[in-house]
């Protein structure tokens, strides 16, 4: 019945993802951020069928990003855990660095720009939906993937914070919106009257954490908004879910 878009598995044990299924969770993704932590991933899915990979390089290590990285995350698509690439995007705000200190700083735009647009030749090239990560003004994000035509092979906004407008340009474009933990728990009225705007049928949802049972919460407080129950929340945003990834098709 739940879903997770965008979570983080990377440490979760055996006993943790009993917990998300008995909780009702049947599909999570979880995030590459570089080469490392993709290739940890899929071997955590591996050995849980409920777990699903995105490959992707993190905008706050856009510059890692090259032909290199580009043909290792090629090859890693041959697994049949990766279902996206992602997290991808822009970040103008700061970043955690390698020692996940916070720091006041940030890749160069437009190195950022360059990794977004040739991990959405990529994503397009394998087929996949991208899962992108927009901390950057505006609707700059929306502009490259209305350039790329990104939205052909589907793409997500993950942790959605924006506003009205944003949610009404997704609309146009048939851009997914993942409403996340951390912004339904520090909800503001803009972003409840965006929330209140989006369909159904863009909707997914995520905790961005390792707690993927987490995602009850956020059913319950976007199905309040919405005028939906828990249960309706979180069967719109799995299906939408399975059939961006093709998670069917691709079940073992």
């Amino acid at each position: 019945m739940y879903s997770e878009s965008h979570c983080h598995l990377g440490d979760i044990t055996s006993e943790g993802v009993r917990k998300a299924e008995e909780a009702g969770l049947e599909l999570m993704i979880t995030m590459g951020l570089d080469n490392a932590s993709t290739e940890a991933a899929i071997m955590k899915a591996k050995m849980h069928r409920c777990i699903r990979v995105s490959v992707g390089v993190h905008p706050w290590y856009a510059d890692d990003f090259n032909d290199e990285t580009r043909d290792r995350f090629r090859s890693l698509a041959s697994n049949q855990e990766v279902v996206a690439v992602g997290e991808i995007g822009l970040d103008y705000t700061g970043r955690m660095n390698r020692q996940w200190v916070r720091e006041e700083k940030y890749v160069d735009k437009e190195i950022q720009r360059a990794a977004l647009r040739g991990q959405i030749g990529l994503a397009k090239e394998l087929g996949l939906p991208v899962i992108i990560h927009d901390r950057a003004p505006g609707q700059e994000v929306l502009d490259i993937i209305k350039e790329t035509h990104a939205q052909k092979t589907g793409a997500i906004i993950h942790g959605f914070s924006k506003d009205a407008a944003y949610v009404d340009r997704c609309k146009k474009l048939g851009v997914y919106l993942s409403m996340g933990l951390r912004q339904v728990q520090a909800m503001t009225p803009e972003l409840e009257e965006a929330i209140r705007r989006i369909p159904p049928r863009l909707m997914v949802t995520e905790t961005d954490s390792n707690k993927p049972w987490d995602i009850i919460q956020v059913c319950d407080m976007v199905g309040k908004i919405k005028g939906m129950s828990r249960q309706e929340v979180g069967l719109a945003a799995t299906r939408n879910l399975k059939i961006l990834v093709g998670y069917l098709s691709r079940k073992r």
